[in-house]
């Protein structure tokens, strides 16, 4: 396999936290900005609300002697779009990386996933996030339902090519892409342990709709590891991100339309209903197939009763 081309173009990778019990996550996820074959050209580190992270995270920079990296507290909305926001503008990069506090990249990860911007028409790329399981995934959990836990699922295309949004735990965007649109909504997007979501979705929608040319493009080959941690490898956890998934659905679809807001969506439904019906059938030789139809079949209810909701709640306030 050939390594992509790098680009010329500046790149700054920019990591959000707002936990000390996500201390260590950081750690290892600037430890592997540090090893990319391609390093960032500025490391922006966005603290969230959290004045001891924020010394901790000066501390070690200063230990590591980390001079590419910058320290900043956001100065925006709380919450992952405000913090986002703020790396933004705390940056120059013409490429901007996103990549989460519980995340560690391949030393690949920052080569390919900016490879495709050679292309004048890409705006933003997202990359391979793959989750890192406690320990083994749990026979119940559908590879379909991987987006819960912040992890790609198997219809994105694998040799690459064109999708409607990346998922946030990889994300890339042309600086001039990003900003034109305002860059991340406060509306949308996760505050503390909220599960909400879909601002990389509003984002691509925006950007798409003001440059009708403009792709997002999924870069298979750029990978990283996204940590699940057992408190989100439970049943329980899947249904409640699943419901607010549907509730940030609905806001989104309020804020640029239902058509685009649940196209992707409505596709996912048709593919996972041939999936359930493959494990149920299945599940005569392998049992555990019907727990993970169980939890699909669980999780796509979940989200629409939340998706129902929201649209019911945002009608009676109009109303009233």
């Amino acid at each position: 396999m050939t390594l992509a081309t790098e680009v010329s173009t500046s790149v700054v990778a920019i990591v959000c936290a707002y936990t000390v019990e996500r201390y260590d996550d950081l750690v290892d996820c600037l430890d592997g900005l540090h090893r990319q074959t391609r390093p960032p050209d500025e490391i922006v580190c966005v603290i969230d609300g959290n004045d001891d992270l924020h010394r901790d995270v000066d501390r070690l920079v200063e230990q590591r002697g980390w001079s590419d990296v910058v320290v900043v507290a956001n100065d925006g909305a709380p919450g992952l779009s405000g913090a986002r926001n703020t790396g933004l503008a705390a940056s120059s990069s013409d490429i901007v990386a996103f990549i989460d506090d519980d995340a560690v990249p391949a030393d690949t990860w920052l080569a390919e996933i900016v490879a495709p911007f050679d292309r004048p028409a890409v705006a933003a790329t997202g990359g391979r996030i793959e989750p890192g399981w406690p320990a083994d995934r749990p026979a119940w959990f559908p590879p379909h339902l991987d987006w819960a836990v912040g992890c790609s699922i198997p219809t994105m295309p694998a040799d690459g090519g064109e999708i409607r949004n990346m998922y946030g735990a990889s994300a890339a965007f042309r600086r001039s892409a990003l900003a034109s649109v305002g860059g991340f909504p406060a509306e949308l997007g996760r505050i503390g342990t909220d599960a909400a979501g879909c601002e990389e979705t509003d984002v691509c929608i925006r950007i798409r709709r003001r440059d009708p040319g403009a792709t997002i493009v999924y870069a298979a080959r750029s990978a990283v590891v996204h940590r699940v941690t057992p408190e989100r490898s439970t049943v329980r956890y899947v249904l409640r991100r699943c419901f607010s998934e549907g509730r940030s659905k609905a806001i989104l679809s309020a804020r640029v339309g239902t058509g685009d807001a649940t196209r992707d969506e409505r596709a996912y439904a048709l593919v996972i209903t041939g999936v359930v019906l493959r494990d149920l059938a299945g599940g005569v030789v392998r049992p555990s197939r019907i727990g993970r139809a169980v939890v699909l079949t669980a999780g796509l209810a979940s989200a629409s009763l939340g998706f129902l909701l929201e649209r019911l709640r945002r009608r009676v306030r109009t109303v009233t």
